[in-house]
């Protein structure tokens, strides 16, 4: 099989073109004639599809939506086929490589090849570990007595900017739900129920689907979040908020600390102290700007490795559960034979190289002021012996 490369900006003036046409495939020109594809497809022309989409492996010019469209596109095929299930499978592991969240409910993918991909995600997600696995999220919207449709709406999306925030979720925007929804001739409203709304995240590939039902009382909400695995169908976090104030308000607020919340329920925490204090850490492969105490993390395994000037690179492995907290020290070896200065606070400045060493518990000032007292009593001695001498 051929090699993939996902990017093709070659200089100023396709980067100009990416900006002004917002997305890499109009910056690089569409490479995949996806037109001929779906003629292919629409025609029951499984094989010709498939020789076509394959004709592209290997392309220098290929996008990173056409490496994406290429992949999933060659696991379905392969995939409806018993004697090439294993082939398709393949396809579906290097979609993965290049997307871990990728979903394929915009193919013509039936409801068992959809459970086929959701399994293999899950095989990739034990395997990788680290970042693999982070669920992605699918968000409804806020529902309930009181609530107008166009604020469950907007309550929706801020709720979504929030989780977008958190790396412990791949929060997906609601225009892939919207998208599916079309695809299955269905309108939001009328798809409140939660077969329905499960068959929405399964069909997106989600592992999580949140739903928000509202109340109102004059200016009081109250919330209540229900956060669902999407393959057992039940919920693993529940939360009631309540908030006053006019629904303007809320949206002016936002939900952050609803979000946050849940993701206090459902993460795992890593307490971390690291030896010496300029360690550049990285966790499953991504730099940490700032170095925290308190890491949220995915429930699992995972990696965290150091380095620092005059030290060795330093890498453990480690696992968390959910909603549970490890503690960790890293401590990284000084290299050998080298001498290792310990951090001083900024503007500290050496001492005189030549002044004696002061004895425990004393200071180099107070030798100083030692050995000038000394040195003015012999003057006066001098002094003193000189008057004697005089007047004998």
């Amino acid at each position: 099989m051929g090699k993939i490369i996902p990017f093709c900006i070659k200089g100023p003036k396709q980067f100009f073109a990416m900006l002004v046409l917002f997305s890499l495939s109009a910056a690089c020109g569409q490479v995949v004639n996806r037109s001929a594809v779906e003629n292919f497809l629409i025609e029951g022309e499984v094989g010709k599809a498939q020789k076509t989409l394959e004709s592209y492996l290997g392309s220098p010019d290929l996008t990173y939506p056409d490496s994406v469209y290429i992949l999933k596109n060659l696991g379905v095929l392969y995939s409806s086929s018993p004697k090439r299930k294993d082939l398709g499978d393949r396809y579906f592991f290097r979609l993965l490589d290049l997307d871990p969240f990728a979903s394929i409910h915009d193919t013509y993918a039936s409801n068992s090849i959809l459970s086929r991909f959701k399994k293999i995600r899950k095989d990739y997600q034990k395997q990788k570990g680290g970042k693999a696995l982070v669920p992605a999220v699918v968000v409804f919207d806020f529902a309930g007595d009181g609530l107008k449709d166009k604020d469950g709406v907007a309550m929706a999306q801020q709720f979504i900017a929030e989780m977008q925030r958190l790396e412990v979720f791949h929060t997906l925007d609601r225009s892939n739900v919207i998208e599916t929804m079309d695809r299955m001739r269905l309108q939001p409203g009328k798809c409140a129920g939660r077969e329905c709304r499960l068959d929405i995240a399964r069909r997106l590939t989600a592992d999580k689907l949140v739903t928000v039902q509202a109340s109102r009382l004059d200016t009081v909400f109250t919330f209540t979040l229900a956060y669902v695995d999407v393959e057992t169908g039940e919920a693993t976090t529940t939360l009631t908020k309540v908030y006053t104030g006019k629904a303007e308000k809320l949206l002016a607020e936002g939900f952050g600390e609803l979000a946050v919340d849940l993701q206090n329920h459902e993460a795992a925490f890593l307490n971390l102290s690291v030896t010496p204090v300029n360690t550049v850490l990285t966790i499953d492969n991504s730099p940490m700007a700032v170095i925290s105490s308190r890491v949220p993390l995915n429930p699992g395994k995972h990696r965290i490795c150091g380095n620092s000037p005059g030290y060795e690179n330093e890498c453990k492995d480690f696992e968390v559960k959910r909603a549970d907290a490890l503690t960790y020290s890293l401590v990284l070896p000084a290299k050998a034979g080298t001498q290792v200065q310990a951090n001083k606070p900024p503007g500290e400045d050496d001492g005189d190289e030549e002044e004696p060493n002061a004895d425990p518990g004393e200071s180099g000032g107070s030798h100083k002021f030692v050995w000038w007292t000394l040195g003015a009593m012999a003057v006066v001695a001098l002094t003193l012996a000189l008057v004697f001498n005089t007047k004998n």
